[in-house]
């Protein structure tokens, strides 16, 4: 057999075992106890994934597959936050359209992701740039408006030349001098008179501030946002003093969701019906403002003119923020469906899914959306929930937020400093499970954390020492039934792994994993069925190798995330250790120490050892009166 693990073919050649066979499916009508495991969907940007998307994807990843081997139904999802600025950005560098441009970075981060082999159900992967997606998006502003939530004000907003948009005030910083910048891209932003759409999220402060104390939530996280809502006074209490302002929701841009709205020329707003939609965008040559000042829509003569019953009226020219999309990402993945098109949101299908799978059970991402995105989102889902199609009233019940990975230096990341890791090249030099592995064990999964080559090329050493372990002929016997030791140690593995994993503590289950394989490299036997559930638990991890390991000793597939999880074994508690004094006739004859395998209880074993150990007192006698007085004294008297 091959002593070394390929990672390179290997590797590939699971990944399309698991996409062919649809093995990583959610079964979203199952009648078995759900849980949803979610990540921060990401932005597709022309970069790709860096190693923080891996981090927390690894860590949601190693949860869905422990509750899937536990008998859970599980929805672990992704898709793409796909509206935004750097689009836009490139559109106008370059005149491009920025719909082309985002569906190659979907595809490109695609096949980033599955070469990490996060489970995955891809037939629910969402896009908020897709029609039917941004559909929905514009209901749901379309019933904000019909409840007065949503209102054309003329405000003073933050305007940002550079950026040539509005920005909520959660957009904005103060940088080193004080000074109020965009925190996209570090550029002054001015006040300035406009018309704008915004929503009434004021009128549900109350509750965004109450409905915070029912989650398992970083207390940090939620202080952050009862202070956004409530300022504290100088006594450090909260007062009836409203922070919170209404969302300003539109932006002078091309590419986001176009508003349902037109303007008519007698200054009347009208609403489409909803059956008209999905009100999608037109395309055009110029993604700059008009000369005018007018935002890039204007150039669209044709889409923007519309007359309805005899009356002239334009669209509307801002697009919604990339937060709209965000705001019910979570609900899409319950709604999609295998052909590409979106449950009704209103239908009992859509309730009763949305009922059954929500709130979600774990949550994980940066803490950078603390603010803003889970604000919004909350927000939005208390307002779905006064319409009745959920009756859930929070999305989110368990939220933790991953650590920044730093560059090797201890820095951010950033190009400029050329300190930036790709993960693809990581992959090609070590493989994707060394990657896997390494992310989980550099540290507490919320701390921040330095990229050390060193540390990763450990983690890469280790994987190939289990590997031979295992593979290499005469390294382990495999026996019958384990022993004593043997069961303690898995037992032990298998505590530690399930109270580490529940307590998103991975580093230190690794740690643990690393002990037993020490073990096994001592004791030189185990079982097919300890080998079995070692290189199950290590599957949630590294998912390839496991499986090849497995594959080479069984001579078949096993399948792990198929498989239920392992179960410890039934130890009978050894009373072990006790000093008994040994007594023949009345006289003392010397002390037996009972060990772990020799169990004074056992009448036949015990005589077993008397006789061999006290041969010379005991006179070839066999038939002797053997009693224990007190766990203490063995008497024998003939």
């Amino acid at each position: 057999m091959i002593e070394k693990y390929n990672h390179l073919s290997i590797e590939k050649k699971w990944q399309n075992y698991w996409e062919k066979n649809n093995i990583f499916y959610t079964n979203l009508n199952t009648n078995k106890k759900k849980y949803y495991v979610l990540d921060m969907f990401p932005y597709p940007s022309g970069s790709g994934l860096h190693v923080g998307h891996p981090e927390g994807y690894t860590a949601t990843d190693i949860i869905a597959r422990m509750k899937k081997m536990q008998g859970y139904e599980v929805l672990h999802p992704i898709g793409f936050d796909a509206f935004g600025l750097p689009a836009e950005q490139y559109a106008i560098k370059t005149g491009n359209s920025p719909a082309k441009f985002t569906e190659k970075n979907i595809i490109n981060f695609r096949i980033q992701l599955k070469k990490l082999a996060f489970a995955f159900d891809w037939k629910k992967e969402v896009n908020t740039t897709d029609r039917n997606y941004f559909k929905i998006t514009q209901i749901i502003f379309a019933r904000l408006y019909k409840n007065g939530l949503a209102e054309l004000k003329e405000i003073e907003v933050n305007w940002s030349p550079s950026l040539n948009t509005v920005l909520a005030n959660e957009e904005i910083i103060l940088n080193k001098e004080g000074k109020r910048v965009a925190e996209r891209d570090d550029l002054p932003v001015y006040k300035k008179k406009m018309q704008q759409w915004v929503l009434k999220i004021t009128k549900y402060a109350d509750r965004l501030f109450k409905g915070l104390d029912k989650l398992n939530w970083p207390e940090s996280v939620k202080n952050l946002q009862k202070n956004w809502i409530y300022l504290k006074d100088h006594n450090n209490n909260f007062t009836d003093k409203l922070h919170l302002k209404d969302w300003i929701f539109a932006r002078q841009r091309y590419w986001g969701e176009p508003f349902p709205i037109i303007h008519f020329e007698n200054g009347e707003i009208y609403l489409i019906p909803e059956e008209e939609y999905p009100i999608k965008l037109p395309e055009i040559k110029n993604y700059h403002f008009s000369q005018d000042g007018k935002p890039a829509l204007s150039h669209a003569k044709n889409w923007i003119n519309v007359e309805i019953n005899g009356k002239k009226g334009i669209r509307d020219l801002n697009t919604m923020p990339q937060w709209a999309g965000s705001c019910w990402y979570y609900i899409a993945y319950l709604l999609k469906q295998d052909n590409g098109t979106y449950l009704d949101i209103d239908s009992n299908k859509a309730k009763e899914l949305i009922d059954k799978w929500l709130p979600v059970d774990l949550y994980i991402g940066g803490q950078e959306h603390a603010v803003l995105h889970l604000l919004y989102a909350r927000f939005w889902h208390l307002f779905l929930y006064d319409l009745k199609i959920t009756s859930i009233e929070e999305p989110f019940i368990r939220l933790f937020n991953q650590g920044m990975i730093l560059g090797p230096d201890g820095q951010k990341m950033s190009k400029s400093k050329g300190n930036v890791i790709n993960p693809d090249q990581i992959i090609e030099k070590y493989g994707a499970d060394t990657l896997r592995l390494y992310l989980m064990f550099m540290g507490p999964l919320d701390e921040k954390k330095a990229w050390s080559d060193k540390s990763i090329n450990g983690i890469y050493n280790w994987l190939q020492r289990v590997y031979r372990l295992f593979i290499v002929e005469g390294n382990l016997k495999i026996v019958e039934n384990p022993n004593y030791q043997l069961k303690i140690n898995f037992n032990k593995l298998l505590d530690k792994i399930e109270k580490d994993f529940t307590n998103l503590k991975f580093n230190t289950a690794i740690s643990q994993m690393m002990i037993f394989i020490n073990f096994l490299y001592k004791e030189r036997e185990i079982t097919k069925k300890i080998t079995l559930s070692f290189l199950q638990i290590l599957s949630c991890y590294a998912p390839h190798i496991a499986e090849e390991i497995a594959f080479l000793k069984e001579k078949k597939i096993i399948n792990f995330f198929t498989k239920s999880w392992p179960k410890k074994y039934t130890i009978e508690e050894k009373r072990g250790n006790r000093i008994y004094i040994v007594q023949i006739n009345g006289k003392f004859r010397g002390k037996i120490l009972e060990i772990n395998d020799l169990d004074i209880r056992d009448d036949g074993k015990l005589r077993e050892y008397l006789n061999r150990n006290f041969k010379k007192y005991l006179q070839n006698k066999i038939n002797y009166r053997l009693k224990i007085i007190k766990d203490k004294i063995i008497l024998i008297e003939f």
